[in-house]
């Protein structure tokens, strides 16, 4: 699945071991908190996972089919045109149960989701055993629009033969953006077409979680205000210098496809979603994974996350039913394992529940490990304030125009910070009114 339709839950294409009591794990075994108006009700759910982990979705769900003993029935959807599928039915009063997307539709469509906060109050949920900055992310206020259920994030990979060339420690990535750029300039070969560095000129989302390493958000909230931050931001300059010299010293690629040319061993290290992996696995790279090195605009922990929320066209018997299945999703079993955990392990996505992180099945899968945030709890705002309705069109029409000015020598540095300042405003502008 390629890059923009596993962002597809941001709008921009389809529209992504402690004992149970000490880390507040939920099971099997503890009373549950509900009524039985919830018995025999179909809940209709609709999402847009159409690849290999829709037909994982498609057996997980199944399964809640057959061992739920209140006669519950999930009929799922997916649909490739989901987001267009959902406007139309919520403009005509209607829609499912249930959805799977990101939880930046909140600003598309929150006036159509209810508040499922109360989902820790009508199941046995534990609350606490959620990360709290995932939950954060789901949240504006104090309304919840989505129960986490898959973070999406960025990290870096690194080819370990290209590395050990190099005379580099394959087993020591760069853990500052100046051993970064050292790293890239030993690597690079240009008799053999082969680059340090891979960072696109057209990859909006890798762009922004390295820009926001070096200068914050693009978009913060200077009380209640909006407040674009691309003009003298140190950081953003320093990064894009950064860009611009590894690729006049031959060190990084101009090209729009470098997860490809990782595929294909011509990078050294890049920037990627867990997707990624599956390219390198295929090619057989020898590779390293572990998070983006942070900067100086401090620690973070930027991600995407995908939830369900529950739609206003459903009733207090179908909301209560889909909670049963979302508690089901993340209720261990006595052996330890959950739908949460085999999602993780199979599809390759950080956990956002402290009892997934410390299954000792989790712990021992390196790559899970190296994806999951030395800091859960540090902020997880990608490129604005989570809170901030215009993202999607920060990164569809600043963060390109910028890059590609810069990269293919239009514009300064200076010039390309001050006209995505101008641009960023605008969008600015329609929400502070």
């Amino acid at each position: 699945m390629n890059k923009f339709k596993k962002f597809m839950a941001l709008g921009l294409a389809a529209m992504m071991v402690t004992s149970l009591v000490a880390c507040g794990g939920s099971t099997g075994n503890a009373k549950n908190k509900k009524s039985d108006s919830s018995k025999g009700t179909t809940v209709t759910f609709w999402n847009s996972f159409t690849g290999a982990d829709g037909d994982m979705l498609v057996k997980m769900v199944d399964k809640f089919n057959k061992e739920n003993t209140d006669g519950i029935k999930v009929k799922m959807d997916i649909s490739s045109d989901f987001d267009s599928q959902l406007s139309t039915a919520f403009a005509a009063g209607e829609g499912p149960t249930m959805i799977l997307s990101s939880s930046a539709y909140r600003f598309t469509y929150g006036d159509y989701l209810q508040d499922v906060s109360d989902v820790f109050d009508k199941t046995d949920l534990n609350k606490d055993d959620f990360i709290q900055s995932y939950l954060d992310y789901c949240s504006d206020g104090d309304k919840t629009y989505f129960v986490p259920f898959q973070v999406v994030g960025y990290y870096m990979y690194w080819n370990k033969d290209l590395f050990k060339k190099a005379g580099l420690d394959p087993e020591t990535p760069p853990t500052s953006w100046d051993e970064w750029q050292q790293d890239a300039a030993k690597i690079s070969d240009s008799t053999k077409n082969i680059y340090g560095s891979g960072i696109s000129y057209d990859y909006a989302y890798q762009i922004a979680h390295i820009m926001q390493r070096f200068g914050g958000l693009a978009v913060t909230d200077d009380n209640g205000t909006w407040k674009a931050n691309f003009e003298n931001n140190a950081g953003y300059e320093n990064f894009l210098n950064m860009y611009k010299d590894m690729v006049d010293d031959g060190d990084n690629p101009l090209e729009a496809d470098t997860d490809s040319m990782m595929s294909a061993g011509q990078v050294g290290i890049t920037v990627g979603g867990p997707w990624v992996t599956a390219g390198l696995d295929t090619a057989g790279v020898d590779y390293g994974i572990g998070l983006i090195p942070q900067g100086d605009a401090g620690d973070m922990n930027s991600v995407e996350v995908i939830g369900f929320g529950i739609t206003t066209a459903a009733s207090d018997a179908e909301k209560e039913a889909a909670y049963k299945f979302i508690k089901w999703w993340n209720t261990q079993d006595k052996d330890g394992s959950s739908p949460a955990l085999e999602w993780s392990l199979q599809n390759g996505f950080p956990a956002y529940t402290y009892s997934v992180q410390n299954n000792k099945e989790y712990k021992a899968n390196k790559k899970l490990s190296a994806m999951s945030a030395a800091n859960p709890e540090a902020p997880t705002d990608f490129i604005v304030d989570s809170n901030f309705p215009g993202i999607n069109s920060v990164l569809s029409d600043v963060i390109p125009e910028m890059i590609n000015s810069v990269a293919f020598g239009n514009s300064s540095v200076e010039d390309a910070l001050a006209k995505a300042q101008k641009s960023t405003q605008k969008i600015v502008d329609k929400y502070n009114k």
